[in-house]
Order: structure tokens, then C-alpha cells, then sequence
């Protein structure tokens, strides 16, 4: 029996768009996407993921190694933050499940400053009894210490938990470790996959 239903919060709480953050950033250029593609793939991307670098060391490094000038990269770290807007079809659903006494959680790769912005525009948080954040334990999905932490951090059952993230390979990592997943791609078909387990999502 499901008792607890975690989310991933990018593209699937909040919008994650590549395409818009380039063109808020680089404008509409052939090289945009090459940009983004070059900052993100970075290795010290995933060191901020994982919390062992700051937002501003990653400016310094980025603006000597690939080149990119100061101002384009506080707009890209500002556009990273503003675009994300909320998902009201997830909050919806969110909503529901409180109602009918489900638990909710939290479980994301997560950057400290950009949640810290998430946290203080927005109160969807206040619907988790707790968030899983890769920055603040140091590992990142889809790897089991992440998904372990969460489970022993709020004494959490797999079998009767379920996960959802937009990103297949996390899925997977969950199912390794005994939770229920599944890739997410709206509320609608997010309520669908929940019937499977027999949790009937009412409104």
C-alpha cells in the first residue's frame, strides 16, 4: 500500500526549459544551445549540484575557462532561478494527496542558491514534510545514497513509496532500491500511473 509520494521539483513542481533560459540569456543565436550545453556538461556543474562549490566560485571558473563574459553569466544564474515557474497542474495534485492523508517529500539535485530562491518565492514546500536535497548530502541521482538517505532520514517503507522525476535514469534509481517510480511528465498522467497502485487521486 502507498503511503508516500515523493517529487522531484525541476519539470516537475517548477518549469525546467532549456530553450527559454537561452533565449533569456544568449538571445536567439546559432550558438545558444552550444553555450548552455558547454556550462551545464561541466564537471563543476555537478560539483554545485552536490554542494561542494558555491554559485559565485562556479561565475569565477566559468568566466576563465570557457570564456564567458561576467554579465552573461549573472543573467544566466538570474534566468536560472526566474524561469523557473510553478507547474499548477503538480501543486493541484499535491494538494489532493495531502487531503487524502498521503505523506509528501521532496527529492532533488538541487544547487543551495537556487533553492534558497525557490524558498522564498514559493510555498509548495510547506506541502513536504521534508525535501531531499543533493547540496546538502553530497550526492546526486540516480546513484542509492541518495534515495537511501531520504528513506532512513523520514523512516520511509520502499515498497510503500512512490517517487516521481522527469529524468528516466532517476527513475531507475529508485526502483533499484525497492520504490516505486515513474518518469513524469504531467499531473494527468502522474494520476494515471498512482491508479496502477490502486491510489485513486480524488479532488
Amino acid at each position: 500500500m502507498i503511503k508516500n509520494v515523493v517529487f522531484d521539483i525541476g519539470n516537475v513542481v517548477v518549469r525546467w526549459d532549456p530553450n527559454l533560459l537561452d533565449e533569456r540569456t544568449f538571445g536567439a543565436t546559432d550558438t545558444a544551445s552550444t553555450q548552455r550545453d558547454a556550462i551545464f556538461g561541466h564537471p563543476l556543474w555537478v560539483r554545485l549540484n552536490r554542494g561542494e562549490v558555491t554559485e559565485e566560485d562556479v561565475k569565477r571558473a566559468f568566466a576563465h575557462e570557457l570564456g564567458v563574459d561576467h554579465d552573461t553569466l549573472d543573467r544566466l544564474f538570474f534566468h536560472i532561478k526566474d524561469s523557473q515557474d510553478l507547474r499548477d497542474d503538480t501543486i493541484a495534485l499535491m494538494h489532493a494527496l495531502k487531503r487524502q492523508d498521503f505523506r509528501l517529500f521532496a527529492l532533488t539535485d538541487n544547487v543551495h542558491e537556487i533553492v534558497r530562491y525557490l524558498r522564498e518565492k514559493y510555498t509548495f514546500w510547506d506541502l513536504f514534510e521534508h525535501a531531499t536535497v543533493s547540496a546538502e548530502i553530497g550526492a546526486l541521482k540516480p546513484s542509492p545514497e541518495i534515495f537511501k538517505h531520504m528513506l532512513s532520514t523520514n523512516d520511509l517503507i520502499p515498497g510503500q513509496t512512490v517517487f516521481f522525476d522527469d529524468v528516466p535514469k532517476n527513475v531507475e534509481g529508485a526502483k533499484a532500491v525497492g520504490i516505486e517510480a515513474f518518469v513524469f511528465t504531467d499531473a494527468q498522467q502522474a494520476i494515471a500511473e498512482l491508479a496502477t497502485l490502486d491510489v485513486v487521486v480524488g479532488h
